[in-house]
């Protein structure tokens, strides 16, 4: 398929100096979950989604005998600022496995059709963190320029490591059709990656939004991230107490054995 008809746009934005952010499914779902909630809570609209064809396997769903076919969605969404920066939001259930060099300069020929002036990306990373702490925020940018830019947004610098994902990807290839990029990643407890985290979603939901000048109401989150922190140390106690119960031995038994 060719990239022109990859887009399909329902209605065109007439959106301004724009920001592209962009999040495919990642550790916890922390992405889509931030800019689900960013979406939400600006009043997004939908304008497009980019076809699926070339960039996913074909899934096969079967329920209750009945063959589904399933591909995952990258939705495209709007916001038009009174202050004239607005945002284009790209929300994907998951990262293409395949064609992602082509799928990545798509999404840049994207930005350029709609003048972006930068690209933010969203996921996160497994740390030996606790569910108890308050998540750090690392960052990674193609620009030296936004080193310092980091820093005053109190993000953490990534060291040297290499990296295989979407969001890497796209910045690398930003870099050089002169797009700024800067990549936001929160910490995930190594023990709660395959379930919702909340907390790691605020924490770079906080830094993006100061990032981009929007001001929203994090009550909703805030409510969540208290109800997963409660289920989680009771889960936690449960499992010391399991480990405990397995593990202890009981020396009045010996004892007694040793008595008989």
């Amino acid at each position: 398929m060719k990239a022109e008809k990859a887009l399909h746009i329902f209605t065109r934005p007439q959106v301004k100096r724009p920001r592209l952010v962009l999040a495919w499914g990642c550790i916890g779902e922390v992405g889509i979950e931030v800019l689900t909630y960013l979406k939400d809570k600006l009043g997004a609209g939908e304008f497009g989604e980019i076809e699926p064809y070339d960039f996913f396997d074909v899934s096969v769903a079967v329920k209750d005998g009945l063959v589904e076919l399933e591909f995952p969605r990258s939705r495209l969404y709007s916001w038009e600022s009174r202050e004239g920066e607005d945002l284009i939001l790209l929300i994907g259930d998951r990262e293409p496995p395949m064609a992602r060099y082509e799928y990545a300069n798509f999404l840049l020929d994207v930005a350029e059709q709609f003048a972006v002036e930068r690209i933010y990306t969203v996921c996160a990373f497994p740390s030996s963190v606790s569910h108890t702490a308050e998540p750090r925020v690392f960052g990674v940018v193609n620009d030296a320029k936004l080193v310092k830019y980091l820093e005053q947004h109190e993000v953490n610098g990534v060291g040297e490591r290499d990296l295989t994902s979407m969001n890497a990807l796209l910045l690398g290839l930003a870099q050089q059709r002169g797009f700024q990029g800067i990549y936001l990643l929160a910490e995930v407890p190594l023990y709660a990656v395959k379930r919702e985290n909340p907390k790691s979603s605020r924490a770079v939901l906080k830094v993006l939004t100061t990032m981009l000048g929007i001001d929203i109401d994090m009550a909703e989150l805030d409510e969540r991230v208290g109800r997963v922190e409660e289920e989680m140390d009771r889960v936690m106690k449960e499992a010391s107490q399991a480990f405990l119960e397995d593990f202890t031995i009981d020396y009045r038994d010996l004892w007694r054995e040793e008595e008989g």
